[in-house]
């Protein structure tokens, strides 16, 4: 069983802390923060779909990463510290408001809008860890956000120095550096020379797991709304329903899949382990995979509907299979964590999603849009089967 943590006395202020007796569901402030994610998601998807070149796809997943990053760190804040009491909810408030800032500055983050993007990120963290640090003073918990805040001075210098190169490949070098940084620094506990390593994460294990549960779903969410989005904005052709009912039977898959596997034991695998921090730290990286794929699926699904008999060039291609890829990824990590067993089927799912990849310039882009999706269908159809042969208890 994970820790509870118990409540902190003493020290000039009251600290925010997540009692023992608080509720672990989520708050409905974290669901209204989750909407200025799926701001962040539909931008993402809209760039990919837009931009049909090898540096836009990276591009996007470095821009992708770094908005997940900033809900990753925020999550961890609300298990941490009651979401009702203050500062957090001016914290979740001002979090989202610049969330939503970076969103807007997406699509151009690598022309006139670079410094706006990366000048909120470093503003989101430098505050939050400012005040953190402020209401935990003389308590042991102060000492997260202070290594935090020393952490985020470093990576925040690339993260503005980015923003004022012009030359879009020195960003994007920049930027993945100062994400490298950062991520390095969340899951090594941001080690300082000469200090003792921080204590692990102690969670709680029902809020952590609906919160990654809902943040996939309400991905899902993206990739339902640009089917319709593209659909409706194209005259409804065979072809084209065609595709978008590929688009709507692979998100019920890529739902189904999930809520009946390692994500609906989630919480239980949390409770349970003998080691619940390692879930914590690597339970960001399976769910980045799974929603870039969602995301990156999503804007293949919109070039598909909008002219589902155009041939794939190669970035096109990533898009369609690359993203049924990603997401298989994710999930094995996810089955690896959760039930400590690699999943046969996942692998050999992505196997075929490659395999696939030179077949698709000679193929229309619905066609290779139904086989990333009988991918998907293949790999969950084996899950089903593989669940209902394992015994009872």
């Amino acid at each position: 069983m994970a820790e509870r943590r118990e409540p902190v006395t003493g020290g000039p202020r009251r600290a925010p802390i997540r009692g023992p007796n608080g509720s672990p569901r989520a708050d409905l402030l974290e669901l209204f923060f989750d909407l200025a994610v799926i701001a962040g998601l539909a931008m993402t998807s809209m760039k990919l779909a837009a931009d049909q070149s090898w540096t836009g796809i990276a591009q996007a997943l470095v821009l992708l990463s770094t908005l997940f990053a900033v809900w990753v760190t925020t999550t961890l804040i609300t298990d941490s510290y009651s979401p009702r009491k203050r500062p957090v909810p001016l914290l979740i408030l001002g979090t989202m408001f610049g969330l939503m800032l970076m969103s807007a500055a997406l699509p151009t983050a690598f022309g006139d809008h670079g410094l706006i993007f990366g000048g909120t990120w470093v503003a989101i963290f430098l505050v939050r860890g400012v005040v953190l640090a402020w209401f935990l003073r003389g308590r042991p918990e102060q000492e997260r956000p202070v290594r935090a805040l020393i952490w985020d001075v470093g990576s925040g210098t690339l993260w503005v120095a980015g923003g004022l190169v012009a030359d879009p490949g020195w960003r994007l070098g920049l930027w993945l550096a100062a994400l490298t940084a950062d991520y390095t620094a969340y899951g090594l506990r941001f080690p300082i020379p000469g200090r003792a390593p921080l204590p692990r994460y102690e969670v709680v294990p029902e809020h952590l797991a609906e919160r990654y549960q809902q943040i996939y779903i309400l991905s899902l969410g993206e990739l339902v709304l640009v089917s319709v989005l593209s659909l409706g904005h194209e005259p409804f052709t065979a072809d084209r329903v065609a595709a978008f009912g590929t688009a709507f039977l692979t998100a019920a898959v890529l739902w189904w899949s999930y809520a009946r596997g390692a994500g609906a034991t989630l919480r239980a695998a949390i409770d349970s382990s003998p080691h619940p921090a390692r879930l914590v730290q690597t339970n960001p990286y399976a769910h980045w995979l799974m929603i870039a794929g969602v995301v990156v699926t999503a804007a293949g699904v919109e070039r598909v509907i909008g002219q589902p008999g155009e041939r794939p060039n190669a970035p096109m291609t990533a898009l369609i299979l690359g993203g049924a890829g990603l997401v298989l990824c994710g999930r094995a990590v996810l089955e690896y964590e959760v039930y400590e067993r690699l999943p046969l089927s996942h692998v050999v799912g992505v196997v075929v999603a490659i395999a696939l990849a030179p077949l698709a310039p000679h193929l229309p882009g619905l066609a290779v849009s139904v086989a990333a999706g009988l991918v998907l269908a293949g790999v969950a159809a084996a899950e089903f089967l593989r669940a209902r042969r394992r015994p009872a208890g």
